[in-house]
Formats: structure tokens, C-alpha cells, sequence
């Protein structure tokens, strides 16, 4: 069912709020406010097609507390207009507003007319693909991690309105419905979180037997069973330093393409091959820096420090690969320590905690080949680090056929979402009788 011509009226949304603002976005202290006094300024954060969370807020420097007209209030609808492209036109109703937080200059506050269109529905009518589609034409920057919109474009936008009484029906009926569909989509990620502890447990306690339950711990690393005998790295690897990624540099005469691998190409325990740079450097350069097969290879920094260490096996899939400096290259003595074991260590709680505990954080946790080069190793023989890798694969792959699954059903819950608002949005069906219910029961006019 459409909405009723006759009924439905076009509108620009410039007609259809009473109050617009975008407030600062100054440097601020990044934690929630305290006290009565003090104000907060919204992340872009805080705006997401689940609805809004108010504790996405930082301290506002003193000379911009009190600014009223930015302050954000139950009722309003907020928009995303800078950042990432996907997270640029993101729109959110308010249901609750502390006082003192304000809108910063990333998002624009919307405080609609309640005379003449529901809140809710407008929020939701910003989620359909005319409005976004409308929006994304709209975008301009220099990169896609960094693009905006002006208020004016937004406030030029032409929404088709229903009747109030249908557009309250609509809101209802989605707030319902996207609920329970996001309340299913909150269960899933919770099963790939604990599906993850799981695995990392699994092989944990293959590696490193009885580190969940630390008894005896080890003299210098607290979090190993005394019982378990190590041997430092550095006794039977080498680290390979890549090179540095230099516009400047002077071209010679022996210069050559080559493929390189960058930070953003490790992830984890796996290599992403999906996009891959090249770079010109003089063939000696590209000499000290090509990965071969059987290369562990892993980043010196990473944004989360549980995740420093975590290493992947070059296979040599792409010929004359040279590595990037902020790319360590383990190149182990294969008749002594295999690869894969070195990289199911490195992913295990041992080598988490070992980086954690020895690497240096201003900003981001980093480590050193030094420090990679002291990583204690677990001492066996071939044959039980064969055996230990055969049962790391076979733990990965179902892993990987299970967070396949999960995520496979995360993507289709989302389609289902947004297929739900569009319909309801457009008309497309009854919200009163949808479901073989009557979404308006219990609701006062």
C-alpha cells in the first residue's frame, strides 16, 4: 500500500523544524561531564541508525558552557554532516537528553515542528534511500575518510509526508519492529564475542597448557605456569626491517616496481591481499626487504593493545613482495621453530599479554624488533609444534565457518532493517495491520 496522494504532502525540511544549530568542536577533555556545572559537547559517535547514546560526550572547554542554542534536547533529531563517508548523513532521534550536551560542529540539531511532522518519523525518513542518496550528492572532500555536508543541503531536502496520525502509526510500528530486529543483531555479536574468547582460550591452552589457571607462575612472566620452559626468539629467528615509504626519494637508474606489503595488509593471524600498492626502489633496497615464504610478518603499532603481536605466515602468493618499515618480517630456522607455531603463539593469550606488558603506549601500543626478538618461545620439538599447528587449523577453520555464519546473519538482519523502514516509510504496506497485528493498540491520540 502507498501513501494516499491526495493526503501526502511534499515539504522541504527548512519548513519543517523550528530551531537548527550546529555548535563547536574545539579541543576538548575526552570524558563524560561531572558535577552541575560543567558541559559536554556529542561525539559523531554518539549518532548511529540504532538510535543515539548520550555517553558519547566529551568536556567542553569553560568558554563554551551555557551555549543554549546548541544543546540538545529530547525530541530533537541529529544528524551526521562530517567524517567518513558511510558515517556522513547518519540520523538519530532523541529519546532522552541530559542536560548541558551539545551538538558539535560534525552534526546538525534538529528541532522539528511538532505541528506538522512526528519526530520519530522524520528520523526515520532521513534513514530511506532518497534522502541518503540526496545527501551523498551532496558530499565533497578530499578523501572519503573526510567528507562533509553543509546545513543548507540538508535543510533543501524534499520529504513526501504523510498524514500525522499515519506518520505516528509508522514511527510506532518502527520502533517496534527495529527494536526486536536489533535486540536479534545485539544477541549475534555477542556470539561472535564469545565465540572469539572461546577460540583464543582453545589455543591458549594449546600452546601454553594451564595459562588460564596460573598456579606456579613463571619468574619473569607472571602469566606462564612455571612449568612451561621458553627459549627467547631471537636464538633462532631474525627480524627483517622494510622499507620506508619516501615521496622525495631521488630516482636511479635501477629503480623497479615492486608490490609492497603495508600495515593495512595484516590482520591478524591472515595477510589481506584484496588491495595491494606498489612502490619504485632501487633494486638493492628491494633486496633487503623481500619477503620470502615462511616469513612471519606483523605490525610495530596497533590502535588496540590487545591486538600488537598478532602475526600471519607469508606464503610468497605474490612474487618480489617487499614489506613496509612499520612491517616486521620473523624469519625463522625452520629446522628449529615452524612458522605457523611461531603465529598461533603470537595469537594466543602468551604473546597478547607479552606485547601488552613490554610495549611502549603514547597514543597508540608499539613494539620494537628488539622486544620481538625476546619474545619467550615455549621450547618443543618439531613433532609437537606439527601436532599443535594441525589443531590450531582445525580450530581456525571452524572459527572461520562459524563467524561466517554469524556475520551472514548479522548482514541480513541489516538488509531486513532497512527494507522494514523503506517500506513503512514510502507506504509501501498497512503498519496497522502488518504482522497480523494492530500496531496502534494501547496508543492514545
Amino acid at each position: 500500500m502507498s501513501h494516499d496522494s491526495t493526503a501526502a504532502s511534499t515539504q522541504r525540511l527548512r519548513w519543517l523544524v523550528k530551531h537548527v544549530a550546529s555548535g563547536p568542536s574545539p579541543t576538548c577533555e575526552d570524558r563524560n561531564i561531572e558535577g552541575g556545572e560543567e558541559w559536554g559537547v556529542l561525539k559523531t559517535t554518539a549518532i548511529t541508525w540504532a538510535g543515539w547514546n548520550f555517553r558519547e560526550h566529551k568536556v567542553l572547554p569553560e568558554q563554551f558552557w551555557g551555549i543554549r542554542g546548541s544543546e540538545v534536547r529530547a525530541g530533537d533529531v541529529l544528524v551526521t554532516k562530517a567524517g567518513p563517508r558511510h558515517r556522513v548523513g547518519v540520523a538519530a532521534y532523541v529519546d532522552e537528553a541530559p542536560r548541558r550536551l551539545a551538538a558539535s560542529g560534525k552534526m546538525i540539531l534538529l528541532r522539528p515542528d511538532r505541528e506538522v511532522v512526528e519526530p520519530r518519523f522524520l528520523a526515520w525518513i532521513l534513514a530511506t534511500p532518497q534522502p541518503q542518496a540526496y545527501l551523498d550528492a551532496c558530499k565533497t572532500g578530499m578523501a572519503e575518510s573526510q567528507m562533509n555536508f553543509a546545513n543548507e543541503d540538508l535543510l533543501a531536502l524534499r520529504v513526501e509526508l504523510p498524514p500525522m496520525e499515519q506518520q505516528r502509526r509508522i514511527a510506532d510500528y518502527l520502533d517496534a519492529e527495529t527494536a526486536r530486529i536489533d535486540r536479534l543483531a545485539h544477541l549475534r555479536r555477542c556470539q561472535i564475542e564469545k565465540f572469539d574468547e572461546h577460540y583464543i582460550t582453545t589455543i591458549s591452552e594449546l600452546t601454553t597448557p594451564g595459562i588460564s589457571s596460573v598456579g606456579e607462575p613463571d619468574a619473569f612472566w607472571p602469566w606462564l605456569p612455571a612449568s612451561v620452559e621458553t627459549g627467547r626468539l631471537g636464538y633462532v629467528a631474525r627480524v627483517q626491517t622494510g622499507v620506508t615509504v619516501h615521496g622525495a626519494r631521488e630516482r636511479t637508474s635501477d629503480d623497479s616496481e615492486y608490490p609492497y606489503l603495508r600495515v593495512a595488509n595484516v590482520q591478524g593471524e591472515r595477510v589481506d591481499l584484496s588491495e595491494i600498492k606498489t612502490i619504485t626502489i632501487p633494486s638493492d633496497m628491494a633486496r633487503r626487504s623481500t619477503l620470502r615464504p615462511g616469513d612471519v610478518v606483523m605490525t610495530e603499532a596497533n590502535g588496540n593493545p590487545d591486538n600488537l603481536g598478532r602475526g600471519a605466515v607469508w606464503n610468497g602468493e605474490i612474487p618480489n613482495m617487499v614489506h613496509q618499515n612499520h612491517v616486521f618480517a620473523i624469519r625463522v630456522d625452520q629446522s628449529r621453530l615452524i612458522p605457523e607455531y611461531l603465529a598461533v603463539l603470537l595469537a594466543a593469550s602468551h604473546g597478547r599479554r607479552y606485547f601488552r606488558f613490554t610495549s611502549a603506549q603514547v597514543g597508540i601500543a608499539t613494539t620494537s624488533s628488539s622486544k620481538v626478538l625476546d619474545f619467550p618461545v615455549p621450547v618443543l620439538d618439531l613433532g609437537e609444534q606439527r601436532r599443535i599447528v594441525k589443531q590450531w587449523e582445525a580450530a581456525r577453520n571452524r572459527k572461520a565457518h562459524t563467524m561466517n555464519l554469524l556475520t551472514r546473519q548479522l548482514n541480513l538482519l541489516s538488509e531486513r532493517r532497512q527494507a522494514l523502514i523503506n517500506a513503512a516509510v514510502t507506504g509501501q504496506f498497512d503498519v496497522s495491520t502488518a504482522s497480523g497485528r494492530n500496531v496502534t493498540d494501547g496508543v492514545t491520540a
